[in-house]
């Protein structure tokens, strides 16, 4: 099985885990939690039925979510 995370406004696949590694993955759980907090829903699929939802077009994610590596840091 594979966890994935679906954004709340849209509904596209953005990240994905495989069983047991979703249960014991510190970093993936810390950032589940974070997606569980602003409301992306996380199910269970079988494996070899993933799609990612491609670009969420939504605009309800923060820019701080996605960094710019050409914005200057002040």
């Amino acid at each position: 099985m594979i966890q994935i995370v679906k954004r709340k406004c849209c509904g596209s696949v953005f990240a994905a885990c495989v069983e047991p590694d979703c249960y014991t993955d510190k970093d993936w759980l810390k950032n589940l939690k974070e997606y569980v907090n602003r409301g992306d829903k996380v199910e269970m699929i079988e494996n070899g039925t993933l799609k990612f939802g491609g670009k969420c077009n939504c605009n309800e994610m923060e820019k701080t979510e996605q960094p710019n590596l050409f914005s200057s840091v002040s």
